[in-house]
């Protein structure tokens, strides 16, 4: 019985990744090189974050050709194929107008009944060499790239421009674990506990007041609650007449006896 292969990496919190290298960056890919990403064990679940070695991606941008355009009522697909073997669907949403009368059961029909959507980019078609940007996300257990920006390239200059940043964004970056200095990391660890012990802090005032209402309103069956002049509120015992207006009253009833 064989145990799983150790990575001789390490993997950083969350809290760590805006010094990562990658993680703010358009990443320069093979599309066959997408698929190949993985999740971390702690993000299993969110489908925008994912990994090579230790690398958080989220943002990444392809180059090829658009081989299909696939048109629904919410979304265009065009799949691009820059000749490694796979292709790579990517997606852009198309703005739907206010209609309180639209389900999400009407969205589902309209979008399998493949109606015409908006072009958004009315100059790209199939046979087109196409630079595409946007981030990652899951689509039916599959990587997609949901765009955020398409253009169409108009030389076959431009194309290799690109593929020598993919060699050497896999030489220089994803070719070597990242590795944060180890004074770095014990000061952001100290930092995020700061921010999760004031979270902390915060949360615990928020609950006790919450529990102070609530408390407040469970004893309140013999209190009522009135505004004072600064539109503030305060609890007041209900009016109660005291033994020397009852003795008044009861003098006064003497009065309206004889017509006085």
């Amino acid at each position: 019985m064989t145990s799983a292969a150790v990575p001789d990496y390490e993997e950083y919190p969350q809290y760590c990744y805006h010094l990562s290298p990658t993680i703010t960056k358009w990443c320069p890919f093979r599309a066959s090189d997408i698929p190949q990403l993985r999740w971390h064990p702690g993000f299993q679940g969110q489908d925008d974050t994912f990994f090579h070695l230790n690398h958080p991606i989220r943002w990444v941008r392809v180059v090829g050709v658009v081989v299909a355009i696939d048109s629904f009522q919410t979304r265009r697909v065009y799949t691009v194929d820059d000749s490694t073997g796979v292709c790579i669907e990517c997606s852009v949403s198309i703005p739907q107008p206010a209609d309180p009368n639209h389900t999400a059961h009407t969205a589902v029909k309209a979008e399998s009944a493949a109606e015409p959507a908006a072009d958004l980019y009315p100059d790209v078609d199939v046979g087109m060499v196409v630079d595409v940007k946007g981030n990652l996300k899951l689509f039916r257990d599959q990587k997609v790239i949901k765009i955020q920006k398409l253009q169409r390239i108009r030389s076959t200059n431009q194309e290799v421009q690109f593929w020598n940043k993919i060699r050497d964004f896999r030489s220089e970056v994803l070719s070597k674990p990242w590795v944060l200095d180890r004074k770095v990391l014990r000061r952001l660890e100290k930092e995020n506990k700061t921010d999760a012990d004031s979270k902390g802090r915060e949360n615990k005032k928020r609950r006790h007041r919450r529990e102070e209402d609530a408390r407040s309103h469970a004893t309140g069956g013999d209190r009522t609650r009135s505004r004072n002049a600064y539109g503030g509120s305060s609890l007041r015992k209900p009016y109660q007449p005291s033994k020397l207006r009852s003795v008044a009253a009861a003098d006064d009833s003497q009065y309206d006896a004889l017509g006085l």
